[in-house]
């Protein structure tokens, strides 16, 4: 009896739900789609009415709260036999049947929304939808039981036209191929590329299946595009064709068409199949897909010279080389992490990022989430040293920004070393990047230094930013004052010091000199302050300039005032610098701090460990690397490039700084032993083989143990045996030399086994 009674009901519900008027889409972010009549891209609500006779709304309503149904009450007006009526809700509150307004507005996020009848009772709901901009919610067909999120609203018109593609398989990684079919709901006509174009009626027709294999058996397309001119003219990265066939993916967008008219979004998706290995990176992985003129068109491609390179600056000239938002362009973007697991997909802008780095073969990105895309932001966790997980912006870092050498990591590990200071730094994230579906090599993704970043690294409100660079009156305000009050009197510093985060500054400061970054303090200058009365901080950022001569002096260098000098430290860069350290206290400051990072984050030991992490992250990826850019040259110089430009450097580093404060401060003691730096050093491994790399002239030194009966031999990296020796001496304390300067170069093992003891020493014989 109750199972008849629910039976009836729902078919009585059903019937009636049939023969009302019913919520038949809906737009929760209009960007774009449709205006009102004052202009404005308000949300609305469409309802169609499926019978056969016309439906008087007096006294129905909208509403977006079930516990008050009647918030909005329709005027005296009348919608046709299967007829729509469109409803902005903007909440302007106008109940004129020309153009009718709501009282409230959708959450962008969506929310419950409920039809009433003159009665009072429901008629029609629907529950919370997240839409992307300018996509609806809508039934298909008009009146119908299915709703599908759509890409081509139809406001005040039939939805019969809005369809939807089901795939029977998703994006991802695959270890086999296998056959794709795609399921069309109303049956219209897939088109569909493998390019990363948007398809169109004139594209190819889907037709039962597609096979999805591994390509990179495909020739190379877009990695064959020079990305620089021609080598010879330029100084920088240039463009190599990769001579051998690069990882590729499948690269799929779909559209459907009835009678020449688009009827769905379109649809795009990355698969990636290796019969070797289903997960063959160690990074997560982004893949980027937009139109292929986008990118190399000669007049508006950003990755090519082009129409805007010029011979006569080679260097500074190039499309690549073009700013604003003239230069954005539209792509898509598919994230999977570690584990080829899909993070997020959205559309996105894309421009060019940096400065000279424009000109290298592998260009710097930068990807913008916009309202007019979609989505606002990029809802996830991309920098997993940051708590956050909303990006408005972030960059995608080349291999090839560092001056001199090709270790690739120089600014990300630079960063590293003093990511526990007092100072706001770039975090990092390896990633593998394809582009339209080809192995584009591995990037950095990096913070983004600008108002937002502030906002998620410090909990400021963006509005609330303000930086130097936007040409700051209180910021020149407070060098004036510097200039017309010395520094010397410690009330005109306490005064400063109500104006500098002090401890900021000089960690920075330190930083950048311990560093070496000679590209500074007349570049790379980033400061802020909250606007709420709150001190400058200095942002550190771009090292791609610094390491280099482990002796450099720094503090020379940093108060440098010759007018003649525009870079790198001209007198306006070094000029507040100079001003502090005519206070005595802040001199004892930074001569503390400086004590305090030379026993701690600037230990070689420690500097040592992060260098060792940060390689690791790395190095399985950069044979590929190399494959598609022939940057680094091998994985001989990339060893090579991490051994001499930052191993050496943060070897020698400590020393010489301390050397160079005593001398810059005029200090008989200072707080930092560097005999015992250098023992530590020693010790930090049981066995030392230096210098390393070597031109094949190198000893070890042994700190274990007398051994008197030691074999020792080296094997290059094919387990090949090159050197051998037998019954060695090798006393404690004391070092062994060598000569293989005979011996090609690359990376060697040297072995040696004793009694009780044995080790493994590589090292990189280059010359």
């Amino acid at each position: 009896m109750n199972f008849l009674f629910v039976a009836i009901a729902l078919l009585f519900y059903s019937v009636a739900h049939g023969q009302t008027v019913v919520l038949n889409e809906l737009m929760s972010s209009n960007h774009k789609t449709i205006q009102d009549k004052d202009g404005d891209y308000s949300d609305w609500i469409e309802l169609y009415n499926p019978t056969d006779e016309a439906v008087h709304l007096s006294g129905y309503s909208l509403s977006d709260k079930k516990s008050k149904l009647d918030k909005w009450t329709f005027p005296d007006i009348t919608i046709p036999s299967k007829g729509y009526l469109l409803v902005f809700a903007s909440g302007k509150d106008i109940k004129n049947p020309k153009e009718l307004h709501l009282n409230f507005k959708i959450s962008s996020d969506g929310e419950d929304l409920f039809l009433t009848n003159d009665f009072g009772e429901i008629i029609d709901q629907v529950g919370k939808i997240d839409l992307d901009a300018d996509e609806s919610y809508c039934r298909i067909p008009d009146g119908g039981l299915k709703w599908i999120s759509s890409k081509v609203p139809s406001p005040g018109a039939s939805n019969n036209f809005s369809n939807q593609l089901i795939f029977s398989e998703q994006e991802g990684f695959y270890r086999d191929s296998f056959y794709l079919f795609i399921e069309s709901l109303n049956g219209d006509t897939v088109f569909y590329t493998m390019d990363g174009n948007i398809p169109n009626s004139q594209s190819e027709v889907f037709d039962g299946y597609l096979t999805i294999k591994d390509r990179t058996d495909h020739p190379n397309v877009f990695s064959e595009i020079p990305t620089t001119p021609v080598q010879d003219i330029i100084t920088y990265k240039a463009w190599e064709s990769p001579q051998t066939l690069i990882d590729k993916a499948t690269v799929l967008r779909c559209v459907t068409y009835r009678n020449g008219v688009r009827t769905s979004q379109v649809y795009t998706k990355t698969y990636f199949v290796d019969n070797k290995n289903n997960l063959r990176y160690t990074t997560p992985v982004l893949s980027l897909i937009t139109e292929s003129d986008n990118l190399f068109d000669y007049g508006k491609g950003l990755f090519v010279p082009g129409k805007y390179f010029s011979y006569v600056s080679p260097e500074w000239t190039g499309n690549y080389f073009k700013h604003g938002k003239e230069w954005e362009r539209d792509v898509y973007i598919e994230y999977f992490n570690s584990k080829g697991e899909k993070e997020f997909s959205q559309d996105a802008g894309l421009r060019i990022h940096g400065g000279k780095t424009r000109h290298a073969a592998q260009k710097s990105l930068t990807l913008y989430a916009r309202a007019k895309y979609g989505v606002k932001n990029f809802k996830y966790e991309l920098l997993p040293n940051r708590s956050n997980d909303k990006y408005k912006r972030f960059i995608l870092q080349t291999t090839m920004g560092a001056l001199f050498g090709s270790s690739i990591i120089k600014d990300v590990y630079g960063q590293n070393i003093v990511s526990s200071f007092d100072i706001d730094y770039q975090e990092f994230q390896p990633v593998t990047v394809f582009i339209n579906g080809e192995y584009w090599g591995v990037y950095s993704i990096r913070d983004k230094i600008d108002n937002r970043y502030i906002q998620y690294t410090h909990g400021i409100d963006k509005d609330n930013v303000e930086f130097v660079e936007d040409d700051s009156t209180s910021y020149n305000q407070l060098m004036q004052y510097i200039s017309e009050n010395s520094l010397e009197s410690n009330a005109n510093y306490e005064y400063v010091k109500k104006k500098i985060d002090i401890n900021n500054y000089i960690d920075y400061t330190i930083a950048e000199q311990f560093l070496n970054n000679y590209d500074w303090p007349g570049n790379n200058m980033k400061i802020w302050r909250s606007k709420e009365n709150g001190k400058w901080r200095w942002v550190l950022y771009d090292l791609d300039y610094g390491f280099g001569d482990a002796g450099y002096d720094m503090f020379t260098h940093s108060i440098k005032n010759d007018p003649s000098i525009t870079w790198p430290n001209p007198p306006s860069s070094t000029f507040l610098f100079r001003n502090l350290l005519k206070n005595q206290s802040f001199k004892t400051k930074c001569i503390k701090r400086y004590e305090e990072l030379l026993n701690s984050d600037f230990a070689v030991k420690i500097m040592k460990s992060k260098l060792d992490s940060i390689k690791s992250l790395y190095q399985p990826e950069i044979p590929k690397h190399i494959e598609r850019w022939n940057y680094p040259k091998s994985m001989d110089s990339w060893e090579y490039h991490i051994n001499n430009d930052l191993l050496s450097f943060i070897e020698k580093r400590p020393c010489e700084v301390s050397r160079q404060i005593k001398l810059f401060f005029g200090l008989k003691d200072f707080g930092f032993d560097c005999l015992s730096n250098v023992n530590e050093l020693a010790n930090r491994n049981q066995l030392i083989l230096a210098p390393n790399p070597n031109s094949g002239s190198f000893f070890i030194y042994n700190s274990i143990t007398d051994m008197k009966d030691a074999n020792i031999f080296v094997t290059d990296m094919s387990g090949r045996i090159v050197y051998n020796a037998s019954r060695e001496v090798l006393l404690r304390n004391v070092k062994l030399s060598f000569d293989l300067s005979n011996l090609p170069n690359g990376v060697y093992v040297l072995h040696l086994v004793s009694k009780g003891y044995s080790e493994q020493k590589r090292f990189v014989k280059f010359n």
